[in-house]
């Protein structure tokens, strides 16, 4: 097991300018002691010592930028101590940049540590994976049957699906997903009615009993919240938080980044922790009563077809589009009281909020105009909330207008752009049957 690092220095004439004064550096320290081509760590001075190790360094000068570099090997023979040589290479590092704590740069070079922490690692998020993957399935299978994978799945992770190489019949369509896509299925948020039918509840001067529960169907809640939240109670609140934090943890170990202790620790407390609720959230599943309007809903809201998809497809593509242009793209925190845009996006030059209305057919573009107001009024309230310079509201038309379309378009746009606040715009544009943004001059 060897630790390498590469230490960078400015070149000086009198302080480590040499191997023997950048041994005699680190001895100072009383928790090292070297000799020889051997490296003593403990914890204290008084204590006794944790590990020993195989220690060399070699360096040089870098003569065209006047900088020094020093090259430190550490190796244990003794994998039981690995927690402990963690400590050890630790410690080297910190004294390393107190060399120059302005100039010193520390670059690892070789991390068997490292290694050692995301092969533990591995299994232990295996292991979660795969559980998050039964709870989906049984839930699927028992309230939406046996071709639930074809009815619900949202198209973006159908076409994962088909691309998987590997040519199982018994193997669940959910091993055919990523890591973070599983959550997708029981965190994404959905509306369980669309504009239109909400637009014919808000039409009446009274509101019934009824007109309160599809009032509140608008409001866009996950599986998760409709149907296992309530069973399990509040250690299930920020499940969809701990998975994030877990699947940024399993990248370092997806992608061979080295790991560290704290990040080891922090995988074993999130995976035991999400299992727990997961296992619960399983042995729950008998008591989830779904009627037949709950079993469409769970069915259409993952339809190509269906509103709230074709809204993500369009904040996906939007997105895409801004990428491709050079800027850098963020989340608001979800968490936030208060208002929120879609996301936002910034260069060196500036920060600007973008909210995104969707209008997935000519005939809801009869609703335009209170649409868009009402995305500029949260797109407003937000750049306030959060002191963002600019907003930008973003109307998208799936599909192509025609000309008499896009006067009539221009005309509505136009009334509301004649109120808005110098900070606030308006574009429209479109997604073209290559699933790709366009912007229409309007």
């Amino acid at each position: 097991m060897k630790l390498e690092f590469l230490v960078l220095v400015k070149n000086d004439d009198f302080f480590c300018n040499s191997k023997k004064a950048f041994i005699d550096f680190l001895k100072v320290d009383s928790q090292i002691s070297i000799t020889g081509k051997k490296l003593t760590y403990k914890r204290s001075p008084r204590a006794a010592p944790l590990i020993t190790v195989k220690f060399d360094v070699e360096t040089n000068n870098i003569p065209s930028n006047k900088e020094r570099y020093f090259i430190i090997a550490l190796e244990n023979t003794n994998e039981e101590l690995a927690d402990e040589f963690s400590e050890a290479g630790n410690k080297i590092k910190e004294l390393s940049s107190r060399i120059n704590p302005n100039s010193t740069i520390v670059n690892i070079l070789w991390d068997d540590v490292g290694r050692h922490y995301a092969y533990k690692s591995y299994p232990l998020i295996n292991d979660v994976e795969n559980v998050m993957r039964k709870l989906i399935s049984k839930f699927m299978l028992i309230n939406v049957g046996m071709d639930w994978s074809k009815e619900t799945i949202h198209p973006d992770l159908v076409s994962k699906i088909e691309r998987f190489e590997e040519k199982d019949s018994y193997l669940n369509d959910l091993f055919k997903l990523d890591f973070i896509h599983l959550s997708e299925v029981l965190f994404k948020k959905k509306r369980d009615i669309n504009l239109d039918e909400l637009d014919k509840v808000l039409a009446n001067t009274s509101f019934n009993e009824s007109d309160k529960v599809k009032i509140l169907k608008y409001f866009p809640k996950s599986n998760w919240e409709k149907y296992f939240s309530e069973l399990i109670g509040e250690q299930s609140h920020d499940l969809e938080d701990k998975w994030e934090r877990l699947y940024k943890l399993r990248n370092k170990v997806a992608h061979n980044r080295f790991l560290t202790r704290a990040d080891f620790g922090q995988i074993k407390s999130l995976t035991a922790k999400v299992k727990e609720i997961l296992i619960i959230a399983m042995n729950k599943l008998g008591e989830i009563d779904l009627n037949e309007e709950d079993r469409n809903l769970i069915i259409h809201s993952y339809n190509s077809e269906h509103p709230a998809a074709i809204a993500y497809l369009a904040e996906r593509i939007v997105a895409e589009y801004y990428l491709e242009k050079g800027f850098q793209l963020e989340s608001p925190d979800s968490k936030r009281n208060g208002y929120r845009t879609d996301y936002i996006i910034s260069d060196a030059n500036e920060r600007v909020a973008i909210e995104i209305k969707t209008f997935p057919s000519i005939s809801s573009l009869l609703s335009i105009n209170p649409r868009l107001r009402h995305a500029i009024g949260i797109t407003e309230k937000f750049i306030e909330q959060e002191n963002i310079a600019r907003g930008l509201v973003m109307a998208v038309i799936v599909g192509e207008i025609d000309e008499i379309i896009r006067i009539q378009i221009k005309e509505k746009i136009n009334i509301i752009r004649s109120n808005l606040a110098p900070n606030l715009s308006i574009e429209v544009g479109f997604i073209n049957p290559e699933n790709k943004f366009e912007t229409i001059n309007i």
